[in-house]
């Protein structure tokens, strides 16, 4: 299907709440779809900006929010047991899956840079996008998380340059072509589609086979899977790192009081420039240097670079700013998996603070399953965990893992860790225990983004 056919006929979304969905949606409306809807099940963020752009969308899932559909477009969330899924499939309404309509987008630009990797997608987006829009480039841009930047998730640009977040779980980004592949890790996640880890690294080996050869792959050199990567791909590739065997790598780190670091970018021993974040972790180090690296290929002057890097001060839900109580700083984080929990804590240490508080929720229980062992040792530094129950999200509830049986291997380990229940009792706890000069960090990819409504200190 070519998505112009429906420019004059009604394209309904399922589930067009979340991030991805909703940037597509005002996409579509931005190129001139004037007939478009859509509905999720619960009132998020997005869905008011949607209904003030003139989409219309529904609170809930129903057959009647979308009978006289043309075209239905739904995320990997969905499935047959949806009620419009499956109204739409016995209908024989048209329908096509998020990253189908993504893929073609992404093909009405002479070059694609798909963002890809387990960790770290939405910022290094983010701060590539930055740089290009700070050197006037105006590429089109979505993200999986509002840029401040642009006020969105989405920006339809009139640059020949189309940015995507490049997202692997259920294969999505095989539908890209990208011209610039960015890789920044590969590891094990969203194992209720992957089969193992050598699943995982085999779609990435696929993600980056459409690469042309005036493109190129950018990977991580210090990890493993992404070295292998660029051993095996063909292709022609840049490596970043903290090791100097990389093409590029970091040189004089340090850390401000507020933790942004910065570093001396080098390459094959000549000191390029100073590069100062306005992100903290030392991680965003190595999400910078990708950025950097692609911003180069793309012709960006250095002065561009390093104006766009300065100004990044990251995407909603990304170490975001939620405000205080009782003089303690609350800072929401969407890291969920156990390598971005432990990248998160890590990024707070440098930090100047009291105590450290990591309140965290599960993602999903077949994950929280799989990576148990992982989740219960990546709290190191925090001085005070509270670990909540479980966001099912899309599963069904499963009664053999629990968020308490985290808390007790963690507890195993030396360190201060809670099970309360609920994230209005967590509030409360925090209400009677957080000091002046804390830090409390509430981390996961579910509803816990909402804690801080029951603690901010109300002006």
């Amino acid at each position: 299907m070519n998505i112009l056919d429906f420019k004059n006929k009604r394209v309904h979304f399922i589930a067009i709440g979340g991030s991805s969905m909703s940037g597509l949606a005002m996409m579509l409306k931005n190129l001139g779809f004037d007939r478009l809807s859509g509905s999720d099940w619960a009132e998020g963020k997005a869905l008011p900006k949607l209904r003030a752009a003139g989409i219309t969308v529904a609170n809930k899932h129903d057959v009647e929010n979308m009978k006289d559909a043309d075209l239905v477009v739904y995320s990997a969330a969905i499935g047959p047991k949806n009620c419009e899924y499956a109204y739409a499939a016995d209908n024989g309404i048209p329908m096509m899956r998020r990253d189908q309509l993504l893929g073609e987008l992404s093909r009405a630009y002479e070059k694609c840079i798909g963002v890809s990797g387990t960790h770290g997608k939405t910022t290094t987006t983010g701060l590539i996008s930055e740089i290009f829009q700070y050197a006037k480039k105006d590429a089109t841009i979505h993200i999986g998380g509002v840029l401040p930047m642009i006020n969105s998730n989405v920006h339809l640009g009139k640059g020949d340059t189309f940015i995507t977040e490049a997202c692997e779980y259920v294969d999505s980004f095989l539908t890209l072509s990208p011209t610039y592949a960015i890789v920044l890790n590969i590891d094990a996640d969203h194992l209720d589609y992957f089969k193992d880890i050598d699943h995982i690294y085999s779609s990435f080996m696929k993600f980056v086979q459409p690469v042309p050869e005036h493109g190129c792959i950018i990977a991580c050199g210090d990890e493993e899977r992404c070295a292998r990567l660029m051993r095996e791909c063909g292709k022609r590739c840049i490596s970043y790192g903290f090791n100097s065997t990389n093409d590029f790598y970091p040189e004089d780190i340090t850390f401000t009081a507020e933790g942004f670091p910065c570093y001396t970018l080098c390459s094959k021993g000549e000191r390029l420039f100073r590069v100062e974040l306005g992100i903290v972790g030392k991680l965003n180090i190595l999400n910078s240097m990708a950025a950097i690296i692609c911003a180069m290929e793309n012709g960006i002057s250095k002065e561009d670079i390093m104006g766009g890097i300065k100004d990044f001060h990251g995407v909603m839900r990304r170490f975001e700013d939620r405000g205080y109580y009782n003089g303690a700083r609350i800072v929401h984080d969407y890291a969920h998996h156990p390598q971005e929990v432990a990248a998160l804590v890590t990024a707070a240490l440098p930090i100047e603070k009291n105590r450290l508080w990591v309140v965290y929720q599960p993602a999903l229980f077949s994950r929280t399953k799989a990576q148990f062992d992982r989740l219960v040792r990546c709290f190191e530094g925090a001085d005070k965990v509270i670990v909540i129950d479980i966001f099912g999200s899309r599963e069904p509830f499963d009664p053999t893992i629990h968020s308490s049986m985290l808390v007790e291997k963690i507890k195993e380990l030396g360190q201060d860790c809670i099970y309360i229940s609920t994230m209005e009792e967590a509030a409360e706890y925090l209400k009677q225990h957080l000091e002046p000069g804390d830090l409390c960090l509430t981390s996961g990819s579910g509803s816990i983004d909402k804690l801080d409504t029951f603690i901010i200190d109300k002006k």
